[in-house]
Parts: C-alpha cells; sequence; structure tokens
C-alpha cells in the first residue's frame, strides 16, 4: 500500500470511531527527547488529536501521559497545523477512564521534566542552580546551598525568563519552589520545548513559535 493511502486508510479509521471532545485538557508528550506540553483536543478508543505549540518532535517511541501518570503508547499518524493526528499503539482503549482521568494515583498538575542550568538569586546572592522539572506555578530545582521554607527568591538564566518565588519544601539538595507569577499553557509549552532543543543537539532542533 502506497504511503499516502495508508494516511488516508489510518485517518479514515481515527475518524470512524466515536469521538469525545476535550477542550484545553492538558497532557505530557513523552519521548527520547524529552517530555513536552500537548492539549487534549478530542479522542476515541483508537486514536486521539493534539495541540501542540511546535513541530512534533522527530524521535519516537512517543507515549501521552495524563495528570494521573497513566500512560498510553501512540503512534503519529499525521501532523498539519501544530495538530497531531495519533492512534494507540494497542487499541482500544478504555475511553472512560482516559476521559475521567482515573487510576492508582489522584490527579495532579502537570510537571515537566528539564534538565537546565538557571540562577537563583537569594538576599541579593546569586546562585547556580539545576532545573529539574517545571509546572505553570511551580519548579523543581536542585541546589548546593539550603534554603530556609518560604524564603523568597528569584529564578532565571539564559532562556529562562525571571519568576519571582517562594521556597514550598526542601529535601536535601531538592528545593521545590511556588512561583508568585504563573505561565499560561502556551507559555509553558513553548518554553519547555526551547529549554528540550537546547540539550539537543543543533540540527534536531525543533521549530517552536516565537
Amino acid at each position: 500500500m502506497a504511503e499516502a493511502d495508508l494516511h488516508d486508510w489510518t485517518a479514515a479509521e481515527l475518524r470512524a470511531a466515536p469521538r469525545i471532545s476535550l477542550m484545553l485538557r492538558a497532557a505530557k508528550l513523552v519521548g527520547p527527547a524529552g517530555e513536552f506540553l500537548c492539549i487534549l483536543r478530542d479522542v476515541s478508543a483508537t486514536g486521539l488529536k493534539a495541540r501542540l505549540f511546535h513541530s512534533l518532535p522527530p524521535e519516537g517511541p512517543y507515549a501521552l501521559e495524563l495528570g494521573t501518570g497513566v500512560r498510553y503508547r501512540i503512534e503519529p499518524v499525521w501532523e498539519r497545523d501544530q495538530h497531531v493526528g495519533f492512534r494507540f499503539a494497542a487499541p482500544p482503549i478504555d475511553l472512560s477512564a482516559l476521559v475521567e482521568e482515573s487510576g492508582r494515583f489522584p490527579k495532579r498538575q502537570l510537571r515537566l521534566a528539564v534538565d537546565y542550568p538557571v540562577t537563583l538569586v537569594s538576599q541579593q546572592t546569586e546562585h547556580p542552580a539545576q532545573l529539574m522539572n517545571l509546572s505553570q506555578h511551580g519548579a523543581l530545582i536542585a541546589l548546593d546551598t539550603p534554603l530556609a521554607l518560604r524564603q523568597p527568591v528569584e529564578l532565571r538564566g539564559g532562556l529562562f525568563p525571571l519568576r519571582h518565588a517562594r521556597v514550598r519544601w526542601r529535601r536535601g539538595d531538592l528545593h521545590g519552589l511556588v512561583f508568585i507569577e504563573g505561565f499560561l499553557l502556551d507559555e509553558l509549552a513553548q518554553l519547555v520545548a526551547k529549554l528540550q532543543n537546547r540539550a539537543r543537539s543543533p540540527g534536531s532542533l525543533t521549530r517552536v513559535n516565537q
């Protein structure tokens, strides 16, 4: 079967399955290039459509991860206008479980794993730190200097924009920060894509909207 015919057949198969529209349902697209934020537009027992804020990272395999930590293996079928159609690698799935985001663990705010050097400013002193994960309203950093709980700090550096925050918890060299001003979903998606790209070779950069 020709590639064009295969695309038409798989796309038609995804359209034929009953779909449920999901407006602004955030999820994680996980692959060898890192974790990326996506927005689920609609889903069926055989596949889904997701909104990205950049091109699809070229490396597979891919997985979709929900806020409960449940993952589904997915395969891209088409990409157009920053929307990507995926089919589930092992269909049919439990559609109600996906829509309701039920699982072993309660749903929580999506945290996207990153590995990016930043600067933390506390009491007018700069400290090198490593950004470990990022969400709309907070971050996890590794820092050699222990900080006091509820201590006000600034986080910035390179591609990471200035954010004012407070220390929410501390465990060893790991510090959980809560932002005073958070990110919008699209801001977070584009920022994380840029941070993930910086860790990759120049020839494999994903195109990101400015």
